[in-house]
């Protein structure tokens, strides 16, 4: 989970699926479940918590708070420095075009650089200069829609939903493979 509405949305599909069980919750019953889920006290712990997280500084996107981690598993695989960089490079890249959102298109774009991901790029038979291109040109002419105008406050471009996921993913399969480390090639 990275941000306050992924937690909100699971305390939704709790409510939802204790519904289709014939027991009846309130909102405010289902956000105390999630946050007791993850180990605090209650749901504005929680939610301070990961608003917290969101808000942090750039280099504190790729490490998830120990206060919403708790002990509900065994500590996730930290992201490896040379990811960390990357996925600083994809915020950037959102950044400097005044993007609303970080994209999976930004997300593959700062992949190019990365040494692991380059590499497994490369060992499947990927252009990568090509590959640089056409995201670049993608990026710039057909997200548009995305951009913040000037003049509004834009506080840093976020990850989209599906960047979020492709890293939540990344996560999971580093864990199952029993790696303490999640890299650009996973």
């Amino acid at each position: 989970m990275r941000d306050f509405r992924d937690a909100k949305a699971m305390a939704h599909t709790v409510r939802s699926f204790l519904a289709h069980q014939n027991l009846k919750i309130t909102n405010s019953q289902s956000l105390e479940l999630v946050a007791k889920a993850f180990g605090v006290s209650d749901w504005n712990t929680l939610a301070a918590a990961i608003r917290g997280e969101v808000t942090a500084g750039r280099t504190e996107v790729a490490t998830p708070p120990g206060a919403i981690d708790a002990g509900i598993r065994p500590r996730a695989p930290r992201y490896s420095t040379e990811l960390e960089l990357t996925l600083q490079h994809a915020l950037s890249y959102g950044d400097a075009r005044r993007h609303q959102y970080t994209t999976l298109e930004h997300l593959l774009l700062a992949l190019t650089d990365d040494g692991n991901a380059s590499k497994a790029l490369r060992a499947c038979g990927v252009d990568l200069a090509a590959l640089q291109k056409s995201l670049t040109d993608y990026i710039d002419n057909e997200l548009r829609a995305i951009v913040v105008e000037p003049g509004r406050s834009l506080g840093g471009s976020r990850p989209s939903a599906a960047f979020q996921r492709v890293m939540q993913r990344a996560e999971a399969h580093a864990e199952q493979m029993g790696q303490q480390e999640v890299t650009g090639a996973m």
